[in-house]
């Protein structure tokens, strides 16, 4: 490799200068205005006895190759091996009274510039042997290094703002380099390592070292999506609250009981993939390697766990819709149009979301792609769960808008009949749909709250989380095909004391607003919450209690009345 060829060569300058006569015997000499280190070197220099300038720039040839190359990779490195290698072969010689030679020898400082500023550079190309020994360099004059103050303290040529710039610009690297060692927290490419051009993971891994999987471990996001997957818990423990209930109390297993038990189920398995995740997010989100991100090829766990993922998305926003409109169909035309249609209902609320899981497993699209969750690939997820999504719940939200202001509507003016003639009344009630009274929507006024609220959540929690996905996933994916920003933030984090946290602002632009993610997640992973505080009412615990303490009355009588609204 050319890099690691011009290293040796500049390093073979700093351990084999040239072996000089003791002090005595040499000369001060001008140090001629075109040689190798006439950027740096702007004083009379010793020459030993029998040693000439000739000899020594031998051993500088290689510097003038490394400017093309070091100099622009590391601007810093360059310019501190450069102040210490002059220094070392060309001592500070000044003329005194009585001809008296006073000798000037190379700073310590300028050989620890040489780790500060170098080391990744050798690490990275194998070379870390050829870091200068600092407590036992020797000058030309086989002089030790000198303290500050009292040594030849050759000025860098860059300025303060470059001097403190560490990183590397990895466009000067040559094709196909491999680092021979990977810095923390990368990991070994051993793809690369075997065949320099291969890699294992194109996305993540350069010049033979990858960053760890998953790319988006930060703190402040790894303590983010750990309060989505308690939020997510919880929602799954509570959903499963009324699964259990909708199941066991006697009265709850009809219509249209029967379709919050429905929806309870689809949002129990909507919320329980968190328990595939907990404890240990990376055996979800990562391939055995540690670098791949999962997808169902390589990790059985996320191919089950997306499947589930989007059969509980897709059923849980149907029966959602199945109700609604069940709370539409009853109230506005007082039918009971969906009483004995259930194995329609089923056919359709369970059915669709199995044929498009099935197809998303068939299409190998189950794939990890950011929080602690795997989903449908971004190339299929807006025609193959979005939109299918986005026609179940658009329509459904527009019916129940529709309902609610229609029973707004009948409220308003079955205050105002009270005081009005019986022929007002009349003309009143003509307007709705016959069949209709007005005791009956007044009582759906007093509950229908509930299912609008449950409806509203349901539908903000889907299309914020679509526009979301349409609106900010899509610059992750921009941000693969954007070598030049990565390059950037690999310089970040190369450079020795950076972590992923550090380098992080470097591509933010290209990433989504972190308390965006975090909205859109709460928002998913609180559903199961909503449909407990929705329709975990104080009956239902009234019932409990009557089951667990009079279980033989409890199991001879069954409630009565309008059972619409004894949800």
């Amino acid at each position: 490799m050319l890099i690691k060829t011009l290293i040796t060569a500049v390093s073979a300058l700093a351990f084999s200068t040239v072996t000089a006569q003791a002090a005595v015997g040499g000369t001060c000499n001008q140090y001629p205005t075109n040689a190798t280190c006439s950027k740096y070197v702007n004083y009379n220099v010793f020459l030993p006895t029998n040693i000439d300038f000739a000899t020594i720039e031998a051993q500088f040839q290689p510097l003038a190759e490394l400017q093309s190359t070091l100099a622009q990779l590391s601007p810093s490195c360059f310019d501190a091996y450069s102040r210490y290698s002059c220094s070392l072969s060309y001592s500070k010689c000044e003329l005194e009274g009585n001809n008296t030679l006073r000798i000037t020898e190379a700073c310590m400082s300028s050989c620890e510039a040489v780790h500060t500023y170098c080391s990744t550079v050798f690490k990275f190309t194998g070379k870390t042997e050829l870091l200068p020994d600092c407590s036992t360099a020797t000058t030309i004059t086989k002089s030790p290094l000198q303290d500050e103050g009292s040594c030849n303290n050759v000025p860098t040529q860059l300025t303060n703002d470059e001097l403190k710039d560490k990183t590397l610009d990895l466009s000067y690297i040559p094709h196909g380099f491999v680092m021979s060692e990977c810095p923390a927290p990368f990991l070994r490419d051993h793809f690369a390592a075997e065949v320099p051009e291969t890699t294992i993971d194109a996305n993540h891994c350069r010049f033979g070292c990858c960053i760890p999987c998953p790319a988006q471990n930060l703190n402040w996001a790894t303590r983010g999506f750990l309060a989505t997957d308690i939020l997510r818990f919880i929602s799954s423990v509570l959903s499963f609250v009324l699964v259990l209930s909708y199941l066991i109390l006697p009265d709850k297993r009809r219509h249209p009981s029967l379709l919050i038990l429905n929806l309870s189920i689809a949002i129990f398995i909507f919320s329980m993939v968190v328990f595939f995740s907990i404890g240990d997010p990376k055996k979800l989100q990562c391939a055995a390697n540690g670098i791949n991100a999962s997808d169902m090829n390589n990790n059985t766990l996320c191919a089950a766990q997306g499947a589930l993922l989007i059969f509980g998305s897709l059923s849980t926003v149907l029966w959602c819709s199945a109700l609604i409109l069940n709370l539409h169909i009853h109230t506005v035309w007082n039918s009971n149009f969906f009483t004995n249609r259930y194995i329609l209902l089923n056919l359709v609320c369970w059915g669709i979301p199995v044929a498009i899981m099935s197809t998303a497993l068939g299409l190998h699209a189950v794939k990890f792609e950011f929080a602690n969750l795997c989903l449908v690939s971004m190339e299929y997820i807006f025609p193959m769960f979005f939109y299918p999504m986005a026609a179940i719940v658009c329509p459904s939200f527009i019916i129940h808008i529709g309902t609610f202001f229609y029973i707004a509507k009948i409220a308003v003016r079955e205050g105002l009949e009270s005081d009005m003639t019986q022929s007002l009344s009349t003309g009143t009630m003509s307007e709705r749909p016959a069949g209709v009274s007005r005791k009956h929507v007044m009582v759906a006024v007093k509950i229908q709250w509930r299912a609008l609220l449950l409806a509203v959540v349901a539908i903000v929690a889907v299309l914020f989380y679509w526009l979301f996905y349409m609106t900010q996933m899509s610059r992750m994916t921009d941000l693969q095909t954007n070598p030049a920003s990565i390059l950037d933030w690999l310089q970040c984090m190369l450079v020795p004391g950076n972590s992923q946290n550090i380098c992080a602002d470097v591509i933010s632009p290209h990433l989504p607003p972190f308390a965006l993610i975090i909205v859109a997640e709460a928002l998913v992973s609180s559903i199961g919450i909503m449909l407990f505080v929705t329709f975990g009412k104080r009956s239902l615990w009234r019932e409990w209690n009557d089951l667990i303490y009079d279980m033989r009355f409890r199991g001879s009588a069954e409630k009565h009345g309008e059972q619409f609204f004894a949800l």
